[in-house]
């Protein structure tokens, strides 16, 4: 499911609902200050979120106060110890600090396609036992069978 924001200069709103009230609401996202509007239709709930936004800003030029800006360009990131220590080493490797090893790695995150949703992938390593030419191996305490040697061409195959 894609989550939907509203979006008035520069300013990003919520958009929810309360059943017990059977109203849509919603806030100004990404600032501190808490600036918050509510109607019953889509329609009006846009609506309601622009007059917000403006009168915000026109409060804080009455009060004479800089408007809390959605994105001022830095944020914090929990990576825990190793994963900050490994790219930190890796970044220095490349002659570039840990801010810019980010900046990179987001520009190229957003250029290829943001995905939807992540998939951790986990790569898993096995251990086969091949047993040498003429070994005799026993598959299950079932059978006994006579291993030859494997012939390679295209494809691999066993024969008997």
């Amino acid at each position: 499911m894609k989550t939907q924001v509203l979006e008035h200069r520069g300013y990003q709103g919520s958009v929810e609902f309360s059943i017990e009230d059977g109203v849509l609401h919603g806030s100004i996202l990404h600032i501190v200050d808490l600036v918050t509007y509510e109607a019953e239709t889509l329609p009006a709930l846009n609506e309601a979120f622009i007059e917000s936004v403006e009168d915000y800003l026109e409060t804080c030029a009455e009060e004479e106060v800089d408007p809390d800006k959605p994105f001022r360009g830095t944020f914090n990131v929990r990576l825990g110890p190793d994963l900050h220590k490994s790219l930190a080493l890796a970044a220095s490797r490349q002659g570039l600090s840990l801010n810019d090893t980010m900046k990179k790695i987001s520009v190229m995150w957003l250029k290829n396609g943001c995905p939807s949703d992540f998939q951790e992938v986990h790569h898993h390593t096995h251990e086969h036992f091949h047993p040498t030419p003429h070994e005799t191996v026993t598959y299950r305490g079932e059978m006994d069978f006579q291993m030859a040697p494997i012939q390679t061409t295209k494809r691999l195959r066993v024969v008997q």
